[in-house]
């Protein structure tokens, strides 16, 4: 069986889990509070998160932090994160959380180095900042993960398709333009980049993702099984990580608890070649995050 790195999940402390609207309206997170209260919604903390991974065989994971619109709460969310992968260092790697609005986002972002960050993300400027991606903040944070080689995760909304609470559109051709801005950035485009790869025969599209890697978080909610096979067509196997968006129930109306077993039989049905598999599974996920 091949090994298992999950690169898209999601995890909470207790205390957020026993009140998730309490806590967010709180804090003035009235987008996540509209995310996670509607909609296919799961919740884990870290012992509920290990248990799932054991139980369907998932080596390790890499915690993404959230799209804040509140400063503050990206200081909370890199605390739990810190402790985590502090007390978990074999099953958890960490996204350090970011905000442009930050007092000083790039000390920030130095702090999560030094506890074991590996990136930065997940990021959705459109939701953090009425300037969305104009935010000067923006490119001040992308100049320091450029320099020490840090990826970052963005959020990336297909442009057409079926609506659900808290869509917020996000534009390829914005996004495009932001790859061209920071060719040297790793980039993730979350949610398969929001159908981005679909044009990758466009010539400048092509250029412009040439450092840019795909999850396939919420995959089952979005696309197709096929979507993983012709991805890897269109832009090769070495640039998919394997991400579930953990604890998602990605098939609400057939199976229970969230888990990996039926998303793991979805991949292995569609791209049955072993090297293209595990490169998807774990050796692109090492390479974009083990050398952090």
């Amino acid at each position: 069986m091949s090994r298992i790195i999950d690169s898209h999940v999601h995890c909470y402390p207790a205390e957020v889990i026993a009140d998730p609207v309490g806590w967010g309206m709180s804090r003035g997170e009235a987008h996540w509070v509209n995310l996670v209260t509607r909609g296919p919604q799961g919740w884990a903390d870290p012992d509920t998160l290990l248990r799932a991974m054991d139980t369907d065989g998932v080596e390790r994971v890499v915690l993404q932090a959230w799209y804040w619109q509140n400063p503050l709460s990206v200081i909370e969310q890199n605390r739990w994160h810190a402790e985590w992968v502090q007390r978990y260092p074999d099953r958890f790697w960490a996204m350090a959380a970011v905000h442009p609005d930050q007092t000083d986002p790039i000390e920030a972002l130095e702090q999560a180095r030094n506890w074991g960050a590996r990136g930065v993300g997940e990021v959705l400027p459109q939701v953090q900042s009425q300037q969305g991606w104009q935010h000067p903040g923006w490119a001040d944070i992308l100049r320091w993960t450029t320099a020490v080689r840090w990826p970052l995760c963005l959020h990336v909304t297909e442009p057409v398709g079926h609506d659900y609470p808290g869509r917020v559109v996000t534009g390829l051709d914005e996004t495009v333009e932001q790859l061209e801005r920071f060719p040297d950035q790793r980039w993730i485009l979350a949610h398969w980049g929001g159908g981005l790869p679909f044009f990758f025969l466009n010539r400048r599209v092509a250029k412009a993702v040439s450092n840019v890697w795909y999850d396939s978080a919420a995959s089952p909610l979005l696309y197709d099984a096929k979507v993983w096979r012709v991805v890897a067509g269109l832009v090769g196997s070495e640039r998919i990580l394997f991400g579930s968006d953990f604890p998602l129930r990605l098939y609400p109306r057939k199976y229970g608890p969230p888990g990996w077993a039926n998303l793991l039989s979805e991949l292995n049905a569609e791209v049955p070649d072993p090297e293209a598999l595990e490169n998807i599974l774990w050796r692109n996920s090492e390479l974009v995050f083990s050398g952090c």
